[in-house]
């Protein structure tokens, strides 16, 4: 009779090579370096869309203290000379520094961080432009140039300078 042979293949030595694991640290190094490009690339994008909405807020609240300042008549002096300076009072060589900025606009805490320059320009005064619907015989025009600089880079919101031009019309009878 013959007798039959059971062999173990459990128990018999086997040599590893270990190749099983030599490609799956190469796999995981190269998904440490994607996870980590990844990382820095969202960093980067996120500062970069935070600088951008600062710079974007800052010149909003220049061009809103601009037309704060042409909005109130009191900035804007007709009958001064040309040449005529009216500043903000941390400006200095103004004729004078009367311009006011409104509290609700800009705090008193960072008042500081605004200057304004109201500036006559010549000629005295002009025929209106054509074109404004105002009757040159009616009217006379006088021209202003404001420049408005905010400076928040110690609160880190940029700086941003402003220059516009405004045009008052007087009447003919009012000169």
């Amino acid at each position: 009779m013959k007798q039959r042979v059971s062999i173990n293949l459990a128990n018999r030595p086997t040599i590893q090579r270990g190749s099983v694991l030599l490609m799956a640290m190469v796999l995981l190094l190269i998904l440490t370096l994607a996870a980590t490009t990844t990382m820095r690339t969202s960093t980067l994008e996120l500062r970069m869309a935070g600088n951008e909405q600062s710079r974007v807020e800052t010149f909003e609240l220049t061009q809103s203290i601009v037309d704060e300042v042409v909005g109130n008549p009191d900035n804007i002096r007709v009958n001064g000379d040309i040449g005529y300076v009216n500043c903000t009072s941390n400006v200095t060589g103004c004729s004078a520094n009367d311009v006011a900025i409104d509290t609700n606009l800009l705090p008193a805490a960072k008042a500081g961080n605004a200057a304004v320059i109201v500036e006559r320009l010549a000629p005295a005064l002009t025929p209106p432009p054509r074109g404004i619907d105002s009757s040159a015989d009616a009217f006379s025009a006088a021209r202003f140039e404001v420049d408005a600089t905010y400076d928040g880079n110690a609160d880190n919101e940029g700086r941003v300078g402003l220059v516009q031009g405004v045009l008052v019309l007087i009447p003919r009878g009012a000169q």
